[in-house]
């Protein structure tokens, strides 16, 4: 009867033990990548645009250099940049549209398309800086 007792008032004790160590760290031996990203002047949105993309809402339809976009939601991403939705299609193809994300870069402070994780070989859309 002592015994069961003894048990039974140890047993939450040993499971609050278990859960005050903190877990092991853990260090990353490879890199997931071979070369970090190299953003080019290619990727950067020319200033005008920027400024249409910090001012106007989600859902907001507009056109630039020939090329039909509708702005999406606002995150943020996760390297800690400020970033948005965008869904574009060239005029005349409504039905076909693609989604692209476009970040500011916290170093540049510069708006840049963000590359593709999925290559599109039909995207030609490009906003030329």
């Amino acid at each position: 009867m002592k015994i069961n007792l003894a048990l039974t008032s140890l047993m939450p004790i040993l499971f609050l033990l278990g859960c005050t160590s903190s877990p092991p760290v853990l260090h990353a031996t490879r890199a997931l990548i071979d070369e970090p990203v190299v953003q080019t002047n290619q990727n950067v949105i020319p200033l005008a645009f920027t400024q249409l993309i910090q001012s106007k809402p989600v859902g907001y339809q507009g056109s630039y250099k020939n090329i039909e976009f509708t702005l999406g939601k606002k995150y943020t991403s996760a390297l800690g940049e400020q970033c948005r939705e965008l869904f574009l299609n060239q005029q005349g193809q409504s039905s076909a549209q693609t989604r692209q994300a476009m970040c500011k870069n916290s170093q540049t402070d510069q708006w840049v398309m963000a590359p593709q994780v999925i290559k599109n070989k039909n995207n030609t859309i490009s906003f030329g800086a």
